[in-house]
């Protein structure tokens, strides 16, 4: 009967222990996704807070600026004459990240390793173009050295979590 018993026991503690792991690197998972997800919306309020739309250079009469867990940046800009471009790539690609510019305004440049930045023009008057790029280029207006120092390290991060999620 002790034995019965004993190897009963067996049959319910593997179970037990596999869902006890389950349940903790299960959490540990969901904590990163966690993470990410407010990670990326962070900073995706921060760009659109920091975007400069009403840059002397580019007439822009809407954008849209998403920034998703998956870390899928999406940039939309309508010119005031009806053009549009579509930028799209992912931060695990980033290759550098500068700003160019000073305190009042600049630009926030991305570099991917490769031709990793989709661009997509659509009511151009030369026609539209679908592309590959190397630089993203957003404006930025307002900028303080602790808003690019927070910028600089949450895409980073995000990148660095999503090479860890791979």
């Amino acid at each position: 009967m002790f034995t019965g018993f004993k190897s009963s026991l067996k049959r319910v503690y593997l179970p037990l222990i596999l869902a006890g792991l389950f349940m903790v690197f299960g959490s540990a998972t969901a904590g990163a996704d966690e993470e990410l997800h407010q990670l990326a919306l962070r900073t995706q309020v921060k760009l659109n807070t920091l975007h400069n739309a009403e840059s002397e250079s580019i007439k822009i009469r809407q954008f849209e600026l998403l920034l998703n867990e998956e870390g899928f940046l999406r940039y939309r800009r309508t010119y005031t004459n009806g053009k549009q471009e579509y930028y799209s790539f992912n931060l695990m690609r980033i290759k550098a990240i500068d700003y160019l510019g000073n305190t009042s305004s600049g630009d926030l440049s991305i570099q991917t390793q490769e031709d990793d930045i989709i661009v997509q023009t659509f009511n151009d008057r030369s026609g539209n173009v679908d592309s590959m790029a190397t630089h993203f280029r957003l404006p930025l207006s307002s900028v303080e050295a602790e808003d690019l120092a927070a910028l600089h390290n949450d895409l980073l991060e995000i990148k660095r979590l999503l090479d860890r999620n791979k």
